[in-house]
This record gives C-alpha cells, sequence and structure tokens, in this order.
C-alpha cells in the first residue's frame, strides 16, 4: 500500500511539472504539437516543413527559427515526452527499489514502473502513441542513434532488476520478454489513442492492471529455451561499427 501511494503521488507531481513546462514558448509548443499529430500519421518522409507551419498557425520562418530542420524538429518532437517517460520510469523503479530495502522488488512493481509512465503519457497525449508506435516499428535512419542512447540505460536498468526478481531465468530469455512486454504495450497504447477523448478513471486503471499482470505473468513464467539460441538479440541491439 505505501508503495502505491508514493507511485500515486509521484505520478501527480510529474504530471503537473510536465504541464507547466509546456507553456515556455506558445510558438515553439504549437510547431511541436502539430509535429507530433502529422508525423504520427504520415512519417517523416510524409510531412513537410510547409505542412508542419501551416498546421501550427505559424509561418515557415518561425519554425525554421525555433528548430532549423524538419529533422531536428522530429527529434526534438520525440524527445519532448520520451525522455518524461523515460525519467518517470527511473524515478519510479527508485520508489519500488527503496521499498524493497535490501531484497528485489515484487515482479508487479517493477513491470508497473516500466509500463505506468507510458501508459499515462499515451492518455494525456493520444498524438504521441502514433508517433511512438511509428518511431520504435519504422525509425528514420537518423534517428537511430538517438534512440540507442536514450532507450538502451533505461531497459538495461530494468533487465537488471528483472535479473533479481527471476534469477532462474537467463538474461537473453528476460531481454526478449522486455521487448514482448514492449511491443503489447505499443499496442495497448495505439489503441487507446483511438478512443473517443472522454477519460474514464475505472476503464484507464483496469487496463493498466490487466497490462501489468498479464506482462508480469510472462516474464515470469518458465523458459522455452536455454537461452543461448537468443544470443542473436545482443548483436542486433549493438551498435553498427564503421568499415
Amino acid at each position: 500500500m505505501l508503495f502505491c501511494a508514493q507511485v500515486h503521488t509521484y505520478v501527480l507531481i510529474e504530471l503537473a511539472q510536465s504541464g507547466k513546462s509546456l507553456v515556455v514558448d506558445s510558438t515553439a509548443a504549437r510547431l511541436l504539437d502539430a509535429a507530433e499529430r502529422l508525423f504520427g500519421e504520415h512519417g517523416y518522409d510524409g510531412v513537410g516543413m510547409r505542412m508542419l507551419a501551416q498546421a501550427a498557425r505559424v509561418n515557415l520562418g518561425a519554425a525554421t527559427y525555433h528548430f532549423g530542420s524538419k529533422k531536428a524538429l522530429y527529434v526534438e518532437t520525440f524527445l519532448r515526452r520520451f525522455r518524461s517517460v523515460n525519467r518517470a520510469r527511473a524515478e519510479l523503479l527508485d520508489l519500488a527499489e527503496r521499498a524493497a530495502g535490501s531484497a528485489a522488488p515484487e515482479l508487479e512493481q517493477i513491470v508497473e514502473a516500466l509500463v505506468r509512465p507510458s501508459f499515462l503519457a499515451g492518455l494525456e497525449h493520444p498524438a504521441f502513441n502514433r508517433l511512438l508506435a511509428r518511431t520504435l516499428v519504422a525509425p528514420p535512419p537518423f534517428l537511430r542513434a538517438v534512440l540507442r542512447r536514450e532507450l538502451e540505460p533505461s531497459m538495461q536498468r530494468f533487465v537488471q532488476a528483472l535479473q533479481r526478481a527471476l534469477p532462474a531465468l537467463p538474461v537473453s530469455v528476460l531481454q526478449l520478454r522486455m521487448a514482448l512486454v514492449s511491443g503489447a504495450l505499443m499496442m495497448v497504447a495505439v489503441r487507446v489513442a483511438s478512443l473517443p477523448r472522454v477519460r474514464d478513471a475505472a476503464r484507464e486503471r483496469a487496463t493498466l492492471s490487466e497490462l501489468v499482470r498479464f506482462a508480469s505473468s510472462g516474464l515470469a513464467s518458465a523458459a522455452a529455451s536455454s537461452g543461448a539460441e537468443l544470443s542473436f538479440l545482443d548483436r542486433a541491439s549493438a551498435p553498427a561499427r564503421r568499415a
């Protein structure tokens, strides 16, 4: 109960702070909002700077002044919410680890720390869910290094937490299952983004609870392989070497 109360308090503070930070520059904020919606709907190649400026109701010069290029605007649009999600994940995992003391946190607490921030961000900003899904499935080439830098340290920390909670599972199995959990979260996020904008607190709580229970059960199930066969995942996630 104490952990749940701490999570609730943290989420309220995080949402309040994030809401305050988005009104620093109304022109830049309108551009970011328009970019989030249009890039999510049409992808990077399907959107031009003139379309973005028209959607944000600013002139083309303002768009160039604030972000310089479409590439820079895409990166900033993605990171605007992605970084806050990663920060919230880390802080919720900190709460779970402090509450557990010298023991490993409960598995569902680890999974909730991973899932809750992304789920809530999608409820607050449905357009980001579409952008996130499109970006993670088929990222523009220039964004791959950004994703690796922003995502891998966070995911590695969760893998380490899961290793403590599930010591019998090979790390390669945990890495694959983390990818599967992320895929399930992404599919739910896209579905939630398509729902009417009327919020339903009971539905949201139930959906999050079921997602956490589903992911936890899958993570905790017995391994179907030794894990040695999954070493390709390490190679796939490693940075490409220069020739």
